[in-house]
């Protein structure tokens, strides 16, 4: 192999040993650490005298992290920005020299190549993977985040819906609960009432009554006694039709009321801060006070009363409201006076409250107090009385079964030659009913039954007799519509940490690229330094510094 082949033969240096390396082959002094610190104080000496409004570059140097390339900037900097001053020796004076020295200090034995072994090792081991796994946890926190804030959406979204359905359910718009629960039930119950009693009062209940009567009449009664009556309560409400009013309970009235008033007595700093505002215009300096009291002898006027006169009515005064009978000036008025206050401090709950108020008159709730109890129950209607509804129940399943079984025996066809042989013998009002007709009065049963045992007419029904369930109800429709907006509020505590997450993402990225470009002409600064110290053979620093590289921010 001759001297050319030699001298292209590439030597591989691990950049991990390359601070070992260098001191193994004395290319560096074994001390180079030392004379590092004496570079890096004078450095730290000279960076307070830098004019860093000379260049952007300046001021963004940190001192601890100038390294020799930095430094040979900041003396490149100094040449085109200060005028060139040499002493009688040629060298720089000035703040220019002082960087002059420190570049001159660092290229003696080569002190910037155990520098730059020592930050590539830092970086490489370090700097870099720490910079990445920064960048990973930031994604992957923005990551959670939106999977987060989606689960939220989704959230938000089915408790509005619920709420929403809910509203629908009961026929509200959502503004004021309390207000259109009573107002739906008042508007909503009498004409349900209104279908009820009609059905009652159709043919087919007229045709299942006289039915069921005449065959009690017929298979339990005996010859000379008075058929026992059936179906009372049935009778009754047809014969007699409960009101369709459905009017709130005293209770559930005042519990709308107290709402207003609680609000009113929760705050009573504010009647004392009205008075407290009124300027009165008083003083009490009594020496500014004229009384012009004077000694004054009193004479008793026989009467007994002392100084104290008797006037008689007739020595009224002449602008006195008032006549000499005792009776009042027609043509008198107050009219002058203007009662027009104003409060300053009336609020936007005060306005609710006043409107409330209002609503609640124009709806028809008259307030009445628990002593007129009476009064309001005589206008409500029985149906809203659970007792009243269950007696009607009772007939309505009484008199369904009886038809039910009796469309069973009619439509059996073992037993359907019994029956007929039966309903031969059976008496004409009995044999006039057939298993068509029988189907029609269930038809009409199973409606009236379905018209008061539905979920929403109970419901609307308990919302104006019970205080407990009405205030329960708001609960639960307040509480969805609380969740959703909690579940909002959360939304905005995301946004804010994803706005923090994306700050530090974006400068986390900067400083990842800096490192590793710092790193790269770090190599690349060794590798043709080297190369000129062994007669310009090529030089590769290898290792994990070369993946590190060929990775970049991608990694």
């Amino acid at each position: 192999m001759n001297q050319d082949e030699i001298r292209n033969l590439p030597i591989d240096i691990a950049f991990a040993r390359l601070g070992e390396w260098l001191v193994d082959r004395k290319r560096i002094p074994m001390d180079w650490r030392k004379r590092l610190a004496a570079v890096k104080a004078k450095i730290s000496k000279s960076f307070a005298l830098l004019p860093k409004e000379t260049d952007p570059f300046l001021q963004t140097l940190d001192p601890e992290g100038i390294s020799y390339l930095e430094s040979k900037q900041v003396y490149e900097i100094l040449l085109k920005s200060t005028p060139e001053s040499r002493n009688i020796f040629g060298r720089l004076s000035g703040v220019s020299g002082e960087w002059e020295g420190i570049l001159h200090a660092y290229e003696k034995d080569n002190i910037f190549l155990g520098e730059a072994a020592q930050i590539m090792v830092q970086n490489v081991n370090y700097d870099i993977p720490y910079q990445k796994k920064q960048v990973q946890k930031f994604q992957q926190q923005l990551a959670e985040l939106e999977r987060k804030e989606v689960e939220i959406k989704r959230n938000a979204a089915i408790s509005a819906a619920k709420y929403s359905e809910a509203c629908q359910e009961l026929g509200l718009q959502g503004v004021n609960l309390r207000l259109e629960l009573l107002e739906t039930a008042r508007k909503s119950l009498p004409s349900t009432f209104s279908q009820i009693l009609e059905l009652l009062s159709s043919d087919s209940i007229s045709r299942a009554i006289e039915y069921y009567s005449a065959f009690v009449r017929d298979a339990h009664t005996e010859k000379g006694q008075t058929p026992v009556p059936v179906l009372p309560n049935l009778c009754s409400v047809r014969d007699i039709p409960p009101s369709l009013s459905a009017s709130p309970s005293p209770e559930v009235l005042d519990a709308i009321t107290y709402q207003v008033c609680d609000h009113k007595t929760a705050n009573p700093a504010v009647a004392t801060d009205m008075v407290n505002d009124i300027d009165w215009d008083i003083t009490v300096d009594s020496s500014q006070i004229d009384w012009e009291i004077g000694t004054v002898e009193v004479e008793d006027n026989g009467h007994g009363l002392g100084p104290f006169e008797i006037i008689n009515a007739s020595d009224a005064q002449p602008n006195s409201p008032f006549h000499g009978d005792g009776t009042k000036d027609p043509d008198f008025s107050s009219s002058g006076i203007s009662w027009d206050v104003n409060d300053p401090n009336t609020t936007a709950a005060d306005f609710e409250d006043t409107f409330l108020l209002s609503s609640l008159a124009n709806t028809g709730f008259d307030h009445h107090p628990v002593t007129d109890a009476p009064e309001i129950i005589s206008d409500r209607s029985q149906l809203m009385e659970t007792e009243y509804r269950n007696n009607i129940l009772d007939d309505l399943f009484e008199v369904e079964a009886f038809l039910n079984q009796r469309l069973l025996e009619m439509t059996d066809v073992e037993t359907l030659s019994l029956q007929h042989q039966v309903h031969s013998v059976a008496p004409m009002v009995l044999q006039q009913y057939s298993s068509d007709s029988i189907q029609s009065m269930l038809s009409v049963i199973s409606s009236v039954v379905s018209l008061l045992t539905n979920r929403k007419t109970l419901d609307l029904v308990m919302i104006l007799n019970s205080r407990r369930f009405f205030d329960r109800l708001v609960n639960t429709l307040e509480e969805k519509k609380h969740h959703e907006v909690k579940l909002k509020e959360g939304l905005n505590e995301i946004h804010a940490k994803r706005l923090e997450l994306q700050n530090s993402l974006t400068s986390s990225w900067p400083k990842q690229e800096a490192a590793i470009a710092k790193t790269r002409e770090l190599k690349k600064l060794c590798e043709s330094t080297l190369s000129s110290l062994f007669d310009g053979r090529p030089v590769h620093i290898i290792g994990e510094i070369t993946a590190v590289l060929n990775s970049g921010v991608s990694v």
